[in-house]
């Protein structure tokens, strides 16, 4: 029998395209079946899904669970990158090499700036781009308020968020939330340093400040870049936008994150 391989994107409203998914989250991950359940009731939704299937089967997936964040006084549309998996009889295939190859073609062609995730093994990641731009909050803060005021990048509140958000809380409030690493940090790449660059201001002929009129500061589990002009907003190559997506990271470690999604 031929094999027919392919790397697609799962389409984005169809709830039982994506249910085929399900079997290899459960084989991958150690989540509750209450908090499998809401996922793939509520936050697939609305998410994307980058799969490489075999036959009809997947063999290999990474979700893109959608977000819009506020970039230092500007709104840009970014992703959550989860369910990161591999069935374990085909890894060392670069399967996934091969979905994230397609998933970064795709979000460049839409001039999303950057994504997340949350690394159980930041190694997994780093060859791709991927690095550490601050830990990840788990004390979430409930005054969304504070997180305006105290913070230059963060994830906007509206009205699905703030449901989906109560109801991680009742799971965890139940032991049956997400299961996290010991210690959960945020990686994040850049996946259009142009895009980047005109969000911050970067290109402008003007500092790549924070737009707000906040000064580049640091709370406690952010992360300095090394190499930074730590509140100036100046970065080699900043009037013609960032020289590369590294550059662009340690910018990013220089702002006050706050990051406390779960999925």
């Amino acid at each position: 029998m031929s094999i027919e391989h392919m790397i697609k994107e799962y389409s984005q409203k169809d709830i039982l395209e994506k249910e085929n998914t399900r079997e290899l989250y459960e084989e991958s991950f150690d989540d509750p079946k209450e908090f499998v359940d809401y996922y793939y009731e509520d936050k697939c939704s609305d998410n994307r899904m980058i799969v490489s299937e075999e036959n009809g089967e997947v063999i290999s997936m990474l979700h893109l669970n959608p977000y819009t964040v506020n970039l230092c006084g500007k709104l840009v549309p970014s992703y959550y990158v989860v369910a990161v998996a591999t069935k374990e009889s085909r890894r060392r295939e670069r399967q996934m090499a091969k979905v994230f190859e397609k998933t970064f073609e795709l979000l460049k062609k839409e001039h999303i700036p950057f994504v997340f995730l949350l690394p159980v093994d930041e190694s997994i990641y780093s060859w791709m781009g991927f690095e550490k731009v601050c830990d990840f909050t788990l004390n979430r803060i409930s005054d969304y308020e504070e997180i305006k005021k105290n913070y230059d990048i963060y994830c906007v509140r509206d009205d699905d968020y703030i449901r989906r958000m109560n109801k991680e809380d009742e799971l965890r409030a139940l032991d049956k939330g997400e299961v996290l690493p010991d210690k959960p940090v945020i990686m994040a790449k850049i996946t259009d340093l142009e895009a980047f660059a005109a969000a911050v201001g970067a290109g402008s002929g003007t500092s790549a400040g924070n737009g707000s009129g906040i000064s580049a500061g640091t709370r406690p589990g952010t992360t300095v870049g090394k190499g930074s002009d730590t509140g100036t907003g100046k970065w080699s190559g900043t009037e013609a936008g960032f020289a590369t997506e590294k550059e662009a990271l340690a910018w990013m470690r220089d702002r006050r994150m706050y990051f406390c999604e779960e999925v």
